[in-house]
C-alpha cells in the first residue's frame, strides 16, 4: 500500500551561506613555473579570494594526479578554511545539498543546488530500520543485545538516505557524486543510531545521550553515496528525550524570537511540547504515539491510501473521506480524532469515555450503528451498501480508552510547561502543531476531545514537517545552523515523569472536556 508521507513544511528565509563551499583557482602554466612548493602556489591563490586555507594530507596527495591531467584550472571544495578537496577544472556548477528529517516511521529528503539556493526535488521513504521493531525502545534493546546490532541498524538508516537519494538525483538530473554536504535532524535515538553511537545509556535512567553536540564528519566511511570528501552534518540535541527534529520546529516556526507566549507541538511516534512566554523556553516529551498514528486501534492503520482520514457526523447520515478516494481499509489517527470528537458533540460518549450502549442513544442513525461484543463498538462505515474491496470501519470502546490515554499524556504535557511557567491557556497567543498527524488534524477537533486546551487567544497554525524545514535552513545557511546550537543551550528540558503532579494531571487530562459532549 502507498504511504502518505508529509514532506512540505514551513517556509523561512534564510541569508544563503551554505557550509560547503565551491572555489574556481585558475591555474596556468606560468603559476605553476614560479619556483615555490605547489601548495604555496594554491594557498596564494585561495587568500586572494579572502581564504585562509589549511590544505590537509589526503588533498595534497591528489594534486599531482589532477594537476596531471593539465587542467585549465581547479575547484577547490572548502569547509570554513579547511580544503577538502580538489578538482579539475570548473565544477562550481555541480554543487549541491541534502537536508534530511529522519524520522522513526519515515525519512524525507530534500535537494539543494547549493550554488543558487534552489530546491530541485523532495522524496520520501519509510525508516528501514523498522525491520527490528517500529519503536525506538525496540530498536535500542536490538542495538545494545545483538553483537552486530548497531552495526545493521546504521546501514539500514544509510540504506533509507540512499534510497532517497538516488530517487531525487535521478527526477532532478543530477550525479549523487555531486552532492558535497548532508544536513540531518532527528529524534535522539535515530541520532545515534545513524551515526553507529551506541543507544545503551538511552536504556536506563537517567537516560543520557553520549553528545548533545552537533556533529560534523566526513561522508566517506559513513556508507551515504555522496561525494567522499563531503561533509555531514548533524544538528544539536537537547536531552535523551528531545532530538534534534525539535531543535528543527522550533528554528523553523521562530518561537525563540517570540516575545509573547507560544507553544510548538510535534506529533509523531513520540509527542514533543516546547512552550516559551517569551523569554524561558521548556520543552517535554510524552508518549503519545502508537494511537495518534492508527497503532493499538482495531482498525488503525499509518496515513496510507485506503486510510479514512477525515469524519463528519450529519443529523442523518456519517461522511468520510479516504486517502486517494479507494473503498476503505482502516482509520488513521486524524480520522479517529474526527470520529471521537462527532461521538462526542451527538452524544455517543460521556466525558469519562463510556460508549453508550444501542438502548441509551435517542438518535436511531447512531444506534443502529451500535454493536455489543466484548465491548461495544461503533460502525463509522455500517456493515451493508460496502463498496467492493472495502471493510468494515469501527470504533470500539478499547480504541476511545486508547486515544484518552495518547491525548491525557499530551494535554498534562501543556499543562506542566504552563504551571512551570505561570501561565494560563488564556495567555498562549500561538500554537504551531508540526508533524504529519497535527497537519492532518482538524485543530477545532483536537480542543474538543481535549488533546489541546482549550487556547481561546491562541492562533493554530499547522506547519507540517517543521523539523525538515529546519534542517533544510541550516544545510543553507551557516548563521541558521549555528542558530541552531543557541536554541539547543536555550530550551529547558523537563522531565516530567519525575513531576509528582503529573500523574494526577494525567488522569484529569483523560477525560473529556464536559462541554464538547
Amino acid at each position: 500500500e502507498k504511504e502518505c508521507i508529509l514532506e512540505e513544511g514551513i517556509n523561512r528565509p534564510v541569508a544563503f551561506d551554505p557550509a560547503i563551499r565551491k572555489q574556481y583557482l585558475s591555474l596556468t602554466d606560468q603559476e605553476l613555473k614560479k619556483d615555490n612548493a605547489i601548495a604555496d602556489i594554491i594557498e596564494t591563490l585561495l587568500a586572494q579570494c579572502g581564504n585562509h586555507p589549511n590544505i590537509g594530507f589526503s588533498c595534497l596527495k591528489a594534486l599531482p594526479d589532477i594537476l596531471g591531467q593539465n587542467p585549465s584550472g581547479l575547484t577547490a571544495i572548502l569547509n570554513g578554511n579547511e580544503v577538502l578537496g580538489f578538482e579539475p577544472g570548473n565544477t562550481t556548477a555541480h554543487h549541491y545539498g541534502l537536508a534530511v528529517d529522519i524520522g522513526t516511521t519515515t525519512v524525507v529528503g530534500y535537494l539543494y543546488d547549493l550554488s543558487t539556493g534552489k530546491l530541485l526535488g523532495v522524496s520520501s521513504d519509510l525508516n528501514r530500520q523498522s525491520i527490528h521493531g517500529s519503536d525506538v525502545v525496540t530498536r535500542i534493546e536490538h542495538a545494545i543485545n545483538n553483537g552486530e546490532g548497531l552495526r545493521e541498524l546504521q546501514k539500514l538508516a544509510c540504506d533509507s538516505i540512499n534510497r532517497i537519494i538516488e530517487k531525487v538525483c535521478t527526477a532532478a538530473g543530477v550525479l549523487n557524486s555531486s552532492i558535497y554536504s548532508l544536513v540531518f535532524v532527528g529524534n535522539t535515538p535515530m541520532n545515534h543510531l545513524f551515526w553507529g553511537l551506541s543507544p545503551r545509556f538511552l536504556s536506563r535512567f537517567p537516560y543520557n545521550p553520549i553528545t548533545t553536540r552537533t556533529l560534523c564528519v566526513s561522508a566517506e566511511g559513513l556508507g551515504i553515496r555522496m561525494n567522499p570528501v563531503g561533509r555531514v552534518f548533524s544538528l544539536p540535541l537537547i536531552s535523551g528525550f528531545i532530538g534534534s527534529d525539535t531543535v528543527g520546529v522550533v528554528l523553523s516556526t521562530g518561537i525563540h524570537k517570540s516575545r509573547a507566549p507560544e507553544l510548538a507541538i510535534d506529533i509523531g511516534t513520540n509527542g514533543e511540547i516546547v512552550l516559551t512566554d517569551g523569554k524561558t523556553m521548556l520543552a517535554c516529551a510524552t508518549a503519545a504515539g502508537p494511537a495518534f498514528e492508527g497503532a493499538h486501534i482495531q482498525c488503525g492503520m499509518r496515513g496510507a491510501s485506503g486510510a479514512i482520514d477525515h469524519v463528519v457526523f450529519t443529523e442523518d447520515d456519517i461522511h468520510y473521506d479516504v486517502i486517494d478516494e479507494v473503498p476503505p481499509k482502516g482509520i488513521c489517527g486524524s480520522g479517529l480524532v474526527d470520529a471521537v470528537a462527532e461521538m462526542l458533540k451527538v452524544g455517543l460518549i460521556t466525558p469519562d469515555g463510556k460508549l453508550l450502549g444501542r438502548d441509551e442513544i435517542s438518535n436511531p442513525v447512531y444506534a443502529r450503528r451500535i454493536t455489543h461484543g466484548s465491548y461495544n463498538q461503533f460502525s463509522l462505515t455500517g456493515q451493508k451498501d460496502l463498496p467492493g474491496g472495502s471493510q468494515e470501519v469501527v470504533v470500539t470502546q478499547k480504541d476511545i480508552r486508547e486515544l484518552q490515554l495518547a491525548k491525557g499524556a499530551m494535554l498534562a504535557g501543556i499543562q506542566i510547561l504552563m504551571d512551570r511557567l505561570g501561565l494560563q491557556a488564556d495567555d498562549i497567543r500561538k500554537v504551531y502543531l508540526a508533524g504529519a498527524f497535527g497537519n492532518y488534524i482538524r485543530p477545532g477537533n483536537a480542543v474538543a476531545i481535549g488533546l489541546l486546551p482549550a487556547l481561546k487567544n491562541a492562533k493554530i497554525i499547522q506547519v507540517g514537517n517543521a523539523a525538515g524545514s529546519g534542517a533544510k535552513m541550516a544545510l543553507l545557511s551557516q548563521k541558521a545552523f549555528s542558530l541552531a546550537q543557541k536554541i539547543a543551550d536555550r530550551i529547558k528540558y523537563v522531565e516530567i515523569a519525575k513531576i509528582p503532579e503529573f500523574q494526577d494531571e494525567f488522569i484529569e487530562a483523560m477525560t473529556f472536556p464536559a462541554s464538547s459532549a
